[in-house]
C-alpha cells in the first residue's frame, strides 16, 4: 500500500526556542464553536486561558526528561513542588493579552491574536471537506 500525502497530519511540533513568560513555558487553550461549515460559521469562546509550567525553561539536554520544564498539562504539573493551587498555573487569555501588550505594545499584541484567529480559519477550512460531508458530527 503507497503512501498518499492527504493521510498525513501533524498533531504537535516541539518547539525548542518558545516564547516564556517568567521564564516558564506556556500554551494556549482556545475553544471554537463551529456552528456550520458550509457556510463556515465559528465562534470563540472569550474566556481561553493559558497554562504555564512551574519550572523556569532549561534547553539542556539534562533537563529533556523534566516534565515540570517541557509540559504544561495541569495533570502532570499539580505533583510538582511550585504548583500554586491557588491558580493551577493557568491565566484567562484577557490577562495573557494584556501582559503581552504590556510588554510588546498594543499592535504586536493585536497582530498576535489576529494571526491566532487567522490559524483557527485556516484550520477549519483545512478539514471542511471532511467535516461537512460527515452528517454524524451535529
Amino acid at each position: 500500500m503507497g503512501h498518499n500525502p492527504k493521510d498525513t497530519y501533524v498533531i504537535s511540533k516541539y518547539i525548542d526556542n518558545p516564547h516564556l513568560i517568567g521564564g516558564k513555558k506556556y500554551d494556549l487553550r482556545l475553544y471554537v464553536l463551529v456552528t456550520s461549515y458550509r457556510p463556515l460559521k465559528a465562534y470563540i469562546y472569550q474566556l481561553g486561558f493559558c497554562r504555564f509550567c512551574t519550572v523556569k525553561y532549561n534547553s539542556a539536554v539534562s533537563e529533556l526528561d523534566n516534565m515540570f520544564v517541557h509540559l504544561t498539562n495541569v495533570s502532570i504539573q499539580k505533583h510538582g513542588d511550585s504548583y500554586n493551587d491557588k491558580h493551577g498555573g493557568k491565566w484567562p487569555v484577557n490577562n495573557l493579552a494584556m501582559y503581552l501588550e504590556h510588554t510588546h505594545g498594543k499592535e504586536t499584541c493585536d497582530r498576535l491574536f489576529d494571526e491566532i484567529n487567522w490559524i483557527i480559519v485556516h484550520s477549519l477550512k483545512a478539514v471542511q471537506g471532511v467535516m461537512a460531508s460527515d452528517k454524524t458530527l451535529f
